[in-house]
């Protein structure tokens, strides 16, 4: 299993301090990340998996950075939007877009994309034009790019919202099937029972870190007392 490690990691933006001085290992296989808006849930996962850097500290990250004869995608992400991921116009081509930036061949490009469309049970969407897919679908096509490079971690950043409840259970058996380490940072509480490990950022602190039936039911209450008052 990967790992990363965060050395006192902190970010600051415009004079505004996001995170401060997060210092943690996550290795475990399913961790869910939870906070209310603007606890820096999101600028954590953007340092996660390199697309910032951090203001002060440091993070290692501990993967296999071989997948047979291509480099494999070390940290992959998935954000909130799938409309501000997708970019080709044919189910195929979006898949086929990541494999291609790591270098595989036009014959192995096709094979990886049906064999990913297998794993997900919609080989009936080659073909398919993109703009044809619902929110949900998009989706989890975005997850499919993903996963079809081979990461050692994925990031999922609140992929639920504004989807409806099956869709979001379709999901979630499909997120929890995943291979990968998985972080999923959501407002989604039922979906992170499974989690084996829950971090509660608050102001961009560690507030609370652990096992979810410990975690989940703490943020719970907190969540009530703050609409309460």
């Amino acid at each position: 299993m990967p790992k990363l490690v965060l050395n006192e990691v902190s970010y600051t933006a415009f004079g505004k301090v996001i995170l401060e001085n997060l210092k943690f290992t996550l290795e475990e296989k399913s961790i869910g990340i939870i906070g209310r808006n603007g606890s820096g849930k999101s600028t954590l996962a953007k340092i996660l998996c390199g697309l910032i850097e951090p203001s002060k500290g440091e993070l290692e990250v501990h993967t296999n950075k071989i997948t047979g004869n291509h480099p494999s995608l070390n940290i992959g992400i998935v954000f909130q939007n799938p409309d501000h991921q997708i970019i080709f116009g044919t189910v195929e081509d979006e898949i086929g877009f990541g494999l291609k930036n790591l270098g595989y061949s036009k014959s192995e490009i096709k094979k990886k994309t049906n064999e990913t469309l297998k794993k997900f049970n919609k080989s009936s969407w080659i073909g398919l034009s993109t703009a044809t897919l619902s929110q949900g679908q998009r989706q989890l096509l975005c997850i499919m790019s993903v996963f079809a490079m081979d990461p050692a971690i994925l990031i999922l950043d609140e992929v639920f919202s504004g989807l409806d409840l099956p869709t979001k259970k379709a999901l979630d058996i499909y997120i929890k099937d995943l291979p990968q380490m998985v972080i999923h940072i959501t407002h989604d509480l039922p979906s992170l029972q499974s989690c084996e490990r829950i971090i509660w950022l608050d102001n961009g602190k560690m507030f609370l870190d652990g096992p979810p039936k410990s975690v989940l039911p703490e943020y719970s209450k907190h969540m009530h007392k703050h609409l309460s008052l």
